[in-house]
């Protein structure tokens, strides 16, 4: 479906799509895009973001196939933004951003990203984009009827009939997904030809990038496809990108979640006892926050409880607001069915098609749900936090694989830059690690850092580490910085 007059202009038809091959463009082939003020810039709604106190950014929607191995089956749209570099004749290119997900719009980051760093848009036309599935590009709707959907009070209850409820809960999610028929199109196989076509469309010979979280994959999968049109990319807060996302968003996720909150959370909720009451050590934070959980988990409360949680743990700003809701709790436990609304797993994903989609066909998936079960078993006994949610994989029931996964190794990928929290719950170290070692990637290593996302978050020393490799590039280089202080601390707790 044709959206808008930029569009239009962008398009290219089914036959000239299907010359271009699955390779990709070459950047002569490219007609001209139309670019427009995107409309909610110069439309901001009430009451939200001020875009006027932020560089002016442009919109189009493209057409590219639906499938890059079959143009003859369709199309579909993909939103761009660029705001244009500042920088004249000392621009160097396109700096591409992907803000992670999967199933995350990236069409204001690109702006957001103009704002903090104005040195990266005087070098660069910074250029966002919504990947397929994502709203505003063509959107995959699962469908779900959430009317079905009964959310578990609490994931740790590893009985029969829990542990079934858990199943149906999956199996809907899954199988309403996988019956979208835009759903085996939309896996990061499928998008990076749609970024190396937008590449093409803006006439340059390379992409430079910028990608946070789902975004390495995305980035490294596009270095491995595409290596001869990779220049400098910046891969921050980084999947295991050589292994399965059921290594990452299973194992790992649960690992990583975990750990911060021990090694973190529970000792800077006992350095500041004085605030929030739980004990003045970390074995008794973590004594108080157990006896809290049994409390709130006998008001239906308890998957909550540790979804919540664990959604606090991604960045430590939230802190002191999340523990004054633990405050309360501790007061009164009857107050979880107003402080903690029902949850679906994993929390704030099961909205999005996109997300499940490349998920589940990215790489293999058991489909045992026996093998589920016994995943949360094995998980939640070694990691209570979040282990046990494994077994509502949703995975298990999607029937689509991607036949053409790029598997970045340490053959087929260029020099880029990684950057790294010690302690990031949802990316954990062990895998930037040895993608690291692996493939002889540099990395900016964070220590005793514990956000989610590194970059552009106040972080001087990172900022210009990654800065100086994107404005000057050169061999990326390794460096070790000092993370900041958690909020109501006064120095760096090892």
């Amino acid at each position: 479906m044709i959206h808008s007059k930029a569009l239009r202009t962008a398009f290219i038809g089914v036959s000239c799509l299907a010359m271009i091959g699955v390779e990709g463009p070459s950047a002569h082939a490219a007609p001209p895009v139309n670019w427009q003020v995107c409309d909610w810039y110069a439309h901001p709604t009430p009451g939200g973001t001020d875009w006027s106190k932020y560089p002016v950014t442009y919109c189009a929607d493209i057409t590219v196939p639906m499938d890059w191995y079959d143009p003859s089956k369709g199309t579909i749209s993909i939103r761009v933004t660029k705001v244009p570099s500042t920088g004249d004749s000392a621009r160097r290119g396109i700096l591409m951003v992907d803000p992670g997900g999967p199933g995350s719009d990236g069409s204001t980051l690109a702006t957001k990203t103009a704002k903090s760093e104005p040195s990266l848009l005087s070098a660069y036309d910074i250029i966002g984009f919504a990947p397929r599935g994502v709203a505003p590009s063509t959107a995959l709707d699962c469908g779900i009827d959430w009317s079905k959907y009964t959310p578990v009070a609490d994931e740790r209850d590893r009985s029969p009939a829990n542990t079934a409820l858990q199943l149906a809960d999956a199996r809907l999610v899954g199988q309403s997904c996988g019956a979208a028929p835009l759903a085996p199109y939309i896996t990061t196989d499928q998008t990076i030809r749609d970024m190396d076509f937008i590449r093409a469309l803006l006439g340059e010979p390379k992409v430079n990038y910028l990608g946070f979280s789902y975004g390495t994959w995305l980035g490294a999968w596009y270095a491995a496809t595409f290596p001869s049109r990779t220049d400098r990319f910046v891969l921050d807060s980084n999947m295991d990108w050589r292994a399965t996302i059921k290594d990452d968003y299973v194992d790992a996720w649960a690992r990583g979640f975990a750990r911060r909150f021990e090694v973190q959370f529970l000792p800077w909720l006992a350095r500041h006892d004085d605030l929030y009451g739980f004990g003045t050590t970390a074995q008794q934070a973590q004594a108080s926050f157990d006896a809290l959980r049994t409390a709130v988990a006998a008001q239906g409360r308890g998957s909550s409880l540790d979804l919540l949680q664990a959604q606090a743990l991604y960045n430590a700003d939230g802190w002191p607001q999340w523990a004054g809701v633990l405050k309360a709790l501790q007061a009164d436990p009857a107050q979880a069915t107003k402080l903690l609304p029902a949850v679906r797993v994993p929390t704030g994903k099961a909205d999005s098609g996109a997300y499940w989609a490349v998920t589940c066909a990215d790489t293999p998936w058991s489909h045992d749900p026996a093998s589920w079960v016994a995943e949360g078993d094995v998980l939640g006994a070694a990691y209570p936090l979040v282990g046990a949610e494994s077994t509502e994989e949703p995975c298990a029931f999607y029937p689509h694989t991607s036949q053409h996964p790029a598997h970045p190794g340490a053959d087929n990928l260029p020099r880029m830059l990684m950057v790294q929290d010690q302690y990031d719950p949802a990316t954990p170290i062990e895998g930037a690690l040895e993608d690291a070692r692996e493939s002889d990637q540099a990395m900016v290593f964070v220590r005793d850092g514990g956000n989610h996302i590194a970059y552009d978050t106040g972080n001087a020393c990172v900022d210009a580490h990654v800065n100086d490799y994107l404005l000057h590039g050169g061999a990326p280089t390794s460096a070790v910085c000092e993370a900041m202080p958690l909020p109501l601390d006064d120095k760096v707790y090892p």
